[in-house]
């Protein structure tokens, strides 16, 4: 089965700054897909197995001084199934020196309060969760979409009817909080 990622660039006025930090071992089509990344958000549309974590690793390390600590920037790699959680994560500290949270359900993060992720992003730089996570976090404002410099989608083909990923694209996690909140 073919998979999707999606490269969701913040496109503010520092962009120009950032340059490609390639890895060694990247093919022609991996570099292509980086300097799309870059410039805009980008779908990443390859076979199983021909390199979308290396594309998003390299976009990471393109990204890096923006997410550095005490930077309030964070970038969020997310994945649809729990087992992918750390494995993504490996990948990302094996060749980056960013410092990665790894979130899923059964860690309680459904009972964390504002003060926690608070912690957490203090604390780390890249966040690889699922999207359920991420959705309930925008949903409860413990964190923005504006917080997030880069946002990696693996398997964005779900993307979807009510899918946590669709959610989350059409920015309906935070609309529902500020409706909450007496907005529109």
């Amino acid at each position: 089965m073919e998979e999707v990622l999606s490269l969701e660039v913040d496109s503010n006025t520092q962009q120009q700054k950032i340059t490609a930090d390639v890895l060694p071992f990247a093919g022609s089509y991996q570099l292509e897909a980086l300097d799309n990344a870059i410039r805009e958000n980008t779908i990443v549309y390859l076979e199983t197995g021909s390199g979308k974590t290396l594309i998003a690793v390299m976009l990471l390390r393109s990204y890096a001084h923006h997410l550095r600590k005490p930077s309030p920037q964070i970038s969020v790699f997310l994945v649809p199934q729990v087992v992918l959680v750390s494995q993504q994560a490996e990948a990302v500290k094996k060749h980056t020196d960013l410092k990665v949270g790894m979130f899923w359900g059964d860690m309680g993060v459904d009972f964390w309060d504002a003060t926690t992720w608070k912690q957490e992003v203090e604390k780390h730089e890249v966040f690889v969760m699922t999207p359920a996570i991420l959705l309930n976090c925008l949903r409860h404002s413990f964190l923005k979409l504006n917080l997030i410099k880069v946002l990696i989608m693996d398997e964005c083909h779900h993307a979807r009817g009510k899918h946590p990923y669709a959610c989350i694209m059409t920015n309906e996690g935070q609309r529902s909080v500020d409706r909450g909140k007496g907005g529109n």
